[in-house]
C-alpha cells in the first residue's frame, strides 16, 4: 500500500489541482515523471501477458443513466484480450456467437483519474452490453441504459503496479462493476485462439425455450432467464426457480452459483458436444458425470394455474411487451421494434384480455406514440382467448392484420393464430405456456407447437 501511495502522489496531486510549488522530488523525480512511470507500468502489466488475458464482468443488478438508476437482472461477460504495446487490443467476447470467434481490435489507454484506470476508448466488443440502443445491446432494462455494464475500469489491488500478480482485480467507473483479470497460459490462448468461447456457441445450438438435462441425479431444466444472460433452473423435486448466472469458457458452462439436484451439488457442465444428428449436447457434469441437454416442448414443473391468472390480471392492468417474438436463437426476429407508421413510432406490443367491443374480444397488437388518436395497428390484432388442457393460453386470431399490415406483424399473428414459428400447423393451435420469470412480475409467453418462439410480457 505504501509503495502505491508514493506511485500515485503525483496522481493526486495533479487530480486535486494543488499548488505546483509543492511538486517535490521524490528519489530525484518529478511528480509527473513518477505519474508517467506509474501508468507505464500498468501498461507493461498488460503488455508483458504473453499469452493475452481473461476478463470477466459481473454486472450488479443496476444500470445508471443521467443520474437514473433502474434496477434489473445482474449478467456476466467474458472477454479473451491480447494487449499491445501499441495501445491496440484484440478481443473475442461471449456475448454473440459471432463475438465468441471473431477478434475485433479496437484501442485502449491507462489514465489517472482517481485511480489508475483502463479505458477502452474505442467501439469493441466490451461497449456492445454497454450500448443504450436496446437493439444492439438486448438489455432488459431499456432504451439509454444497456446492462448496467462499464468500458472504463478503474485498478482495485491496492498495490504498485509492479506488484500485481496473475489476477488483477477492477472497478467498473460508471456502474461499479465487478472485473477481474486473468493472465491466459499458453493452452488457453491455444483454445481462445483455435475454437473461441465454443461452449456459449455450442450451448446457443438449442434453440427451444425449454431443456433439459438428463444423466444426473435428476432432470434438470435450463430456461432463459431476462435477457438472455442467466438461466433459469428448476427439478420436479424443487419447483422453486433459482436464477444463475453464467460464465462461458471455450469447453464449459460454469454457474456462478451452484445448485443441488437430486442430492447432487452442481457447479458447472463441461466438455459440451455438439451432437448434430441427435441435436443435443454431451456434457459432463463437474466435469465427471456424462449427461446430455436436451430440447424439451414443455415446463418441468408448471406454476398452477398460471395462465388464467395471467389472463385475468390483464384484463385490469394490460399487459406490454417492449419487443416482438424471440424466434429461433433471434430476439425480436421480426424487428417490431422498428415497426412504425408515419407521424407516430411504435412503443409496446399490447396484450389487453377483453380490451375491445365491451369486454368480449381481446387485443393482441402493437401500440404507437407520436401519432393521431387513430392508430392503424392498434385494432389489428383481435382474438379471442381458451384455456388448453395443458394449462396453455390458445388464440383464435379473428384480424391478422389486413393487407395493409406489414410483413412483420403478419408473421407475429401468424404465431399466435398457430403456436408455432413455421407450418405443418395442427388443426388446433398448440397455443402457449406462460412461465414466471425471476423478477417475479415478468413472463414469458412460449410456443407449446415447437417452443421455438417467444415473447416477454410485463405492466411496464
Amino acid at each position: 500500500m505504501k509503495k502505491l501511495l508514493i506511485y500515485l502522489l503525483g496522481a493526486t496531486a495533479v487530480l486535486s489541482g494543488c499548488d505546483r510549488k509543492s511538486d517535490l522530488n521524490i528519489d530525484g523525480k518529478s511528480t509527473d515523471q513518477r505519474l508517467s512511470e506509474a501508468l507505464a507500468n500498468y501498461q507493461k502489466k498488460l503488455t508483458d501477458a504473453p499469452y493475452g488475458w481473461i476478463l470477466t464482468e459481473y454486472t450488479n443488478g443496476t444500470a445508471l443513466n443521467g443520474g437514473v438508476t433502474k434496477s434489473g437482472p445482474k449478467a456476466i461477460f467474458s472477454y479473451y484480450m491480447k494487449f499491445d504495446k501499441s495501445n491496440r487490443v484484440s478481443m473475442i467476447s461471449d456475448f454473440s456467437p459471432a463475438m465468441s470467434s471473431t477478434f475485433n481490435t479496437s484501442s485502449y489507454f491507462i489514465k489517472a483519474t482517481q485511480r489508475p484506470t483502463l479505458i477502452f476508448d474505442t467501439y469493441s466488443y466490451v461497449h456492445v452490453p454497454c450500448d443504450p440502443n436496446v437493439g444492439i445491446s438486448q438489455s432488459p432494462y431499456g432504451n439509454g441504459f444497456g446492462w448496467g455494464a462499464d468500458f472504463e475500469f478503474s485498478f482495485a489491488d491496492n498495490v504498485a503496479a509492479t506488484e500485481l500478480g496473475d489476477t488483477i482485480h477492477l472497478t467498473g467507473n460508471l456502474n461499479k462493476t465487478r472485473v477481474t483479470l486473468v493472465k491466459a497460459t499458453q493452452a488457453d490462448q491455444q483454445q481462445y485462439s483455435t475454437v473461441g468461447f465454443a461452449a456459449y456457441s455450442t450451448f446457443g445450438k438449442l434453440l427451444t425455450y425449454f431443456k433439459r438435462v438428463k444423466g444426473g441425479a435428476e432432470e434438470i431444466e435450463l430456461a432463459p432467464g431476462l435477457g438472455g444472460r442467466t438461466l433459469n433452473i428448476k427439478t420436479a423435486s424443487h419447483p422453486e426457480l433459482l436464477n444463475v448466472a453464467i460464465q462461458y469458457t471455450p469447453n464449459s458452462m460454469v454457474l456462478e452459483t451452484p445448485i443441488v439436484a437430486g442430492g447432487q451439488t452442481i457447479k458447472s457442465f463441461n466438455n459440451l458436444v455438439w451432437n448434430a444428428g441427435a441435436q443435443n449436447i454431451s456434457v459432463s457434469i463437474n466435469g465427471t458425470t456424462p449427461a446430455v441437454i436436451d430440447t424439451a416442448l414443455d415446463p418441468i414443473a408448471p406454476e398452477k394455474d398460471i395462465a388464467s391468472n395471467f389472463y385475468m390480471e390483464g384484463t385490469t392492468n394490460p399487459w406490454l411487451a417492449t419487443a416482438g417474438f424471440h424466434v429461433n436463437g433471434v430476439d425480436d426476429a421480426y424487428d417490431i421494434l422498428h415497426l412504425t407508421y408515419p407521424g407516430a413510432n411504435f412503443y409496446r406490443f399490447v396484450y389487453f384480455p377483453g380490451g375491445v367491443n365491451g369486454g368480449s374480444l381481446d387485443l393482441i397488437s402493437p401500440f404507437f406514440v407520436g401519432g393521431s388518436s387513430s392508430y392503424p395497428y392498434l385494432r389489428k390484432g383481435l382474438a379471442n382467448t381458451f384455456l388448453g388442457d395443458n394449462g396453455q393460453l390458445i388464440f383464435e386470431m379473428l384480424d391478422y392484420g389486413g393487407i395493409a399490415a406489414p410483413p412483420r406483424l403478419v408473421a407475429t399473428n401468424i404465431i399466435f393464430a398457430t403456436g408455432k414459428i413455421a407450418p405443418p400447423y395442427a388443426a388446433d393451435s398448440p397455443g402457449f405456456y406462460i412461465v414466471r420469470k425471476e423478477d417475479g412480475i415478468s413472463y414469458d409467453m412460449v410456443a407449446a407447437g415447437d417452443g421455438l418462439a417467444w415473447m416477454t410480457w410485463s405492466h411496464q
